[in-house]
């Protein structure tokens, strides 16, 4: 090789060297990522158990920590956060006489069971403590959150506006505030409503903590089915059969929310359709036979979003949920059920079982195989 060439050679060497060099430290600065140090000062001495979490300005978490003890680092790129601190003690339940005890003979301490007053069990409230504090995350950097006992958080009134695309208002939609962070269920407060129905002009208001709230609207709208088309006519083993329409979906859901942060206490939410894996039933409407002797499965009226089903467990509304009765395109009422053949645990079952079918045959022509001269 020529020297020309082992100059070509050294320059593409070279510029190799500099493009892997530029590759690394464009990597280094895609990587890098910032010491975030939160403590947190409670109100009191009785919590045990901590957790500190970061979000984004839309109320995704991005990182979450629990231990013993109130303190947590993280390592997050440049932005801005809600950090979230909650400390707690779980003393749940607590047993005590509703009434003086009885001494019997021996002196013994004994309720009196014919006077009705033996020991009941009541519910003692948790000692949970909150507190939050927006940060602008540039380097590394560490902050104190100080937290309050629930029972004694600021409040404040929220005025939430409900529309639907079309920009027309959205009556008797249901809304809910749930606090970023949080899964202690605030409603117990008696000055706190968590949960409402917007009115004739598509407003609700609530009284939440003067935190970060998550607010969710939901509405669930019938579809006008078309009344003239009830039966069609065809043609089964060469004879004519009316064959009743069923139309579905008979319900359509609609759901928006948005982030609320103080000093915010307003705020616009505009519902939008949504896909059936958004909703989910509770509990006490699940496998409830309906009027057709199905199991309710799928999404319907009967169904809430899955983030509120999340966030207010505590929330007496959601305990008594009832599905409301939905008039079926025959003029009877019932309950909304999948007009699916099988549930989703019966097609697990179906399959389980003739997977173990398959696996006996499979070991029966095996063996009598082996045992042929």
């Amino acid at each position: 090789m020529n020297s020309t060439g082992y100059q070509i050679l050294g320059i593409a060497a070279l510029m190799g060297l500099i493009l892997l060099s530029s590759s690394s430290l464009s990597f280094a600065n895609a990587a890098s990522f910032n010491n975030v140090q939160v403590f947190i000062q409670t109100a009191s001495d009785l919590p045990d158990h901590f957790t500190i979490s970061a979000f984004n300005m839309s109320g995704y978490m991005f990182a979450s920590t629990q231990s013993r003890y109130p303190a947590a680092s993280f390592e997050l790129p440049d932005g801005q956060y809600i950090f979230t601190a909650t400390a707690e003690r779980q003393d749940y339940q607590v047993y005590g006489s509703p009434t003086p005890m009885m001494s019997d003979s021996t002196g013994v301490q004994e309720p009196s069971i014919a006077k009705g007053d033996m020991p009941m069990p009541y519910y003692k409230e948790p000692v949970v403590e909150y507190g939050y504090s927006v940060r602008q995350v540039l380097r590394s950097t560490s902050f104190t959150i100080s937290t309050l006992n629930v029972t004694s958080f600021p409040t404040s009134k929220l005025t939430i506006k409900v529309t639907y695309a079309n920009g027309t208002a959205a009556s008797g939609a249901s809304v809910s505030a749930s606090v970023v962070g949080s899964q202690y269920y605030w409603g117990y407060g008696s000055d706190l409503v968590t949960w409402n129905s917007t009115d004739a002009d598509g407003v609700a208001t609530l009284t939440a903590p003067q935190a970060p709230v998550q607010i969710n609207v939901w509405s669930w709208i019938p579809v006008d089915l078309p009344k003239e088309q009830r039966t069609v006519q065809v043609v089964v083993g060469g004879e004519k059969v009316d064959v009743t329409v069923y139309w579905e979906p008979m319900h359509v859901g609609l759901a928006g929310s948005i982030l609320i942060i103080p000093p915010q206490t307003s705020a616009s939410v505009t519902l939008y359709v949504q896909q059936p894996s958004y909703w989910v039933m509770p509990y006490a409407l699940r496998g409830s036979p309906t009027g057709e002797g199905q199991t309710t499965v799928s999404p319907g009226p009967d169904s809430i979003p899955a983030p509120v089903y999340m966030q207010q467990q505590g929330n007496p509304k959601l305990q008594d949920y009832q599905a409301p009765e939905v008039q079926s395109p025959t003029g009877s009422t019932s309950t909304p059920a999948s007009l699916g053949l099988f549930t989703e645990s019966t097609l697990l079952v179906a399959i389980a079982v003739a997977a173990l079918v398959t696996a006996a045959v499979s070991l029966l022509v095996a063996v009598r195989a082996s045992r042929r001269p």
